[in-house]
């Protein structure tokens, strides 16, 4: 699959820019240096995408999977935009509730700005679904702030899928 890091770069840096931020800014904000973000901006090539460049799609704004949509040709999608997306699908009251969903999950997802979705493969085969939410009403760097506690959470979630151990036989 080929993968367009000039044009992940260059929509990176738009989004920078977008937010009122420097290179410098940016560096400092992911803990990296300012040649490293030029790396990026200019489309240096990585074999993945790396979690620094994961972090600057975070902080321009951009969902999880919007790296891999712009590698690909896509646009991205903004935390914001998916948040319309859900509230339009969710929000109203009397929307239908998907089947199996249980009320309770349907009235957290219809709350609090959307920031982010992750699907953890559990040991044995089974996945969870988990949606990281912000404060309702939150401002933007409230949900910037919620956004970093995320980012620290999202690794140890992370963790249960790459232990990939089996449940014990008494769990079965």
């Amino acid at each position: 699959m080929d993968r367009d890091w000039v044009r992940l770069g260059r929509a990176l840096a738009e989004g920078r820019k977008e937010a009122g931020l420097t290179q410098a800014e940016a560096a400092s904000r992911l803990d990296t240096s300012v040649s490293t973000v030029q790396a990026i901006e200019r489309g240096g090539t990585w074999a993945k995408p790396t979690p620094t460049i994961r972090a600057y799609a975070r902080l321009v704004g951009w969902t999880d999977d919007s790296v891999e949509r712009v590698l690909a040709g896509g646009e991205p999608s903004r935390v914001v935009e998916a948040t319309a997306d859900l509230s339009v699908a969710g929000a109203e009251p009397g929307a239908p509730v998907p089947d199996g969903l249980p009320l309770r999950v349907a009235a957290e997802l219809a709350s609090g700005p959307l920031l982010d979705t992750m699907v953890i493969q559990l040991p044995g085969g089974g996945q969870a679904v988990v949606v990281a939410r912000g404060k309702e009403g939150a401002t933007p760097e409230e949900i910037q702030a919620d956004l970093e506690a995320w980012r620290r959470a999202q690794p140890q979630l992370q963790e249960i899928e790459l232990r990939g151990e089996e449940p014990p036989e008494s769990a079965a």
